[in-house]
């Protein structure tokens, strides 16, 4: 976790302006410290590839400066092709927030959970996919024998999902679509193209610049209509995911297990999920899962 929410509760009652200067030093510092992790984590695969890595973390005390009170990703200056051991091989694009998306530690507890409820031959159904990182996972652990289908709205990210499934000898099926509670609707998601793993039906107001892109809508019911039962949904749309499940109560009754992002004091994705017959209890600062309770 980020020195930064780690240190949240203790600066809590401090005056305002300094609380600012803690945060935003704290900040500054979690973005040099997870150069460490990746240099640790993340290899090169070419030499090209090794020397674009060191260049950017060389450079990151510059690219990380400025606004401290928000989140900044990695800052790679080209695109590279890396080897993630804990993951696979992907390929990640410069000025996105590609790099840090396949940091195996950005999300331990839930690779720690899809390891202990995936096995061979079973589905698992990862909503929100973005560039593959926990589709690739996901996909080794359920095996050729299993099923994995990657949902992915917008569609530059879809290719490059399509792209790194493909570099990790992984099956899938993907499918491009925005997940809501009624299917055939033509809405508009927002994009910072920095931030791709960001894109957003509801939640446009958290990104600093953004784009538009308009995206159709189906409901999960209408994408998995034929997949029997599921052993894990992993889904994280931004803010999304209730709309989402409002359109997949059949497909709730046949999951055993759901990984799902929420924010910080919110409580109605937990609590429809209790009244679907899950028992939830929490992963980390922001990642809880579902577990069925009559299996």
């Amino acid at each position: 976790m980020p020195v930064s929410q780690v240190s949240a509760p203790l600066i809590r009652h401090l005056p305002l302006p300094l609380r600012r200067v803690i945060r935003g030093v704290l900040n500054y510092f979690d973005r040099l410290t997870v150069w460490a992790a990746i240099l640790r984590d993340v290899k090169g695969v070419a030499r090209q590839d090794r020397r674009s890595l060191l260049l950017s973390a060389l450079v990151s005390p510059m690219t990380a400066w400025g606004d401290f009170n928000g989140w900044r990703n990695p800052v790679l200056l080209h695109d590279v092709d890396v080897e993630v051991p804990a993951l696979g091989r992907f390929r990640v694009h410069q000025r996105t927030d590609e790099l840090y998306l396949v940091l195996p530690t950005r999300e331990t507890a839930v690779y720690a959970a899809a390891r202990a409820l995936l096995q061979p031959g079973d589905t698992v159904v990862d909503a929100g996919a973005n560039i593959g990182a926990f589709s690739v996972a996901a996909g080794r652990l359920v095996g050729p024998a299993g099923r994995l289908i990657s949902i992915e709205m917008m569609p530059q990210t879809a290719k490059r999902l399509s792209d790194n499934l493909a570099l990790n000898d992984v099956t899938a099926e993907i499918i491009e679509t925005a997940l809501a509670s009624k299917s055939g609707l033509t809405v508009s998601a927002a994009l910072d193209p920095a931030r791709a793993g960001q894109a957003t039906l509801v939640l446009a107001h958290t990104l600093s610049r953004s784009q538009t892109v308009t995206v159709s809508t189906r409901t999960l019911d209408e994408v998995l209509i034929d997949v029997g039962d599921i052993a894990l949904i992993k889904i994280d749309i931004e803010g999304a995911e209730l709309d989402a499940f409002a359109g997949g109560a059949a497909t709730l009754a046949r999951t055993r297990a759901i990984i799902f992002e929420q924010l910080e004091g919110a409580v109605e994705l937990s609590t429809a999920l209790t009244r679907s017959g899950f028992t939830v209890s929490r992963l980390d600062h922001s990642n809880y899962l579902a577990r069925r309770s009559s299996r």
